[in-house]
């Protein structure tokens, strides 16, 4: 069977991100399996500080992988600079596809990450994944499903700051009826405006708390200056529209069938546009007794 300690050229190291911290010389090439929520891949760099920038990039749950499978393999490849290139560049690919050439190591890890979530997010065998956002509140969750642009990380931004725990503002990941916390890196917002040093105690507190049950899902969209009167759905209008957000939904709808079904039946459903976070937050919480 494969060994699936981390390997960074001749130095062998545990699944530690610490640890791996060690290799982040540039020309050291890096190899290592990794699993998250079920889901198998594979990344491979020649520069081991970029390398390093990418473990930084794996998403919540990664754990050593099985080694011989992976879903998918990624590959990072430093280009060196040319006539037409006149700094050095890095090229990502997916499976041997590009998928992007920058000489920002940034852009490129956040290309990786975003690939790499959704990859995870559309094909776990076990749990579904909503674009959603999800905040805790009297053992309960709050899920609030919806897109970019749909003001979901604002509203669970204000929720936070009202006294809610923060789950995600990513993903809703979903399993039966619980829904567990899928804290992520550092969003724009939480870095603008709000405690930076209560964002990071709530964001270490998201990794070691246990999945909750669904309690509340919320469609909130938000319209300037509207006035947030949310109203009870039926559990048909509420299982179409989490399913609009599931992530597996064309490839696996049956799985994302029956785990909405089930949350439908065991939680209420609002729907209602929101003009200022802040007062639907304190609007929803006040009534959530």
């Amino acid at each position: 069977m494969e060994d699936t300690r981390l390997m960074t050229g001749e130095l062998e190291v545990g699944w530690n991100k610490t640890c791996a911290t060690q290799a982040t010389r540039a020309g050291e090439s890096s190899y290592a399996s990794f699993a998250a929520f079920g889901v198998p891949w594979r990344l491979q760099a020649d520069n081991g500080v970029a390398y390093r920038a990418l473990l930084d990039r794996l998403p919540p749950g990664t754990g050593p992988g099985p080694g011989k499978t992976a879903e998918r393999s990624y590959a990072l490849r430093t280009l060196p600079a040319t006539i037409a290139e006149r700094d050095a560049s890095y090229l990502l690919l997916a499976d041997e596809r590009s998928l992007l050439r920058s000489s920002d190591l940034s852009e490129v890890a956040d290309a990786f990450e975003e690939n790499l979530r959704w990859l995870v997010a559309e094909r776990s065998p076990r749990k579904v994944f909503l674009r959603a956002g999800v905040v805790g509140w009297r053992d309960r969750a709050i899920v609030i499903p919806g897109g970019r642009g749909t003001g979901k990380s604002l509203l669970v931004r204000a929720l936070v700051s009202a006294g809610a725990s923060f789950f995600s503002d990513d993903y809703a990941v979903l399993d039966g009826n619980l829904v567990q916390p899928y804290p992520c890196r550092l969003p724009i917002w939480a870095a603008s405006g709000h405690a930076l040093s209560c964002w990071l105690d709530d964001v270490g507190d998201a990794r070691s708390r246990k999945p909750v049950p669904v309690g509340i899902v919320l469609f909130a969209p938000y319209q300037p200056g509207a006035t947030f009167r949310p109203k009870l759905i039926s559990r048909g209008k509420a299982l179409l529209g989490m399913f609009k957000h599931a992530v597996a939904a064309q490839r696996n709808p049956v799985q994302v069938l029956r785990v909405l079904e089930t949350v439908t039946r065991r939680c209420n459903a609002l729907e209602g546009v929101r003009g200022d976070a802040r007062a639907a937050a304190s609007h929803l919480l006040d009534r959530l007794v």
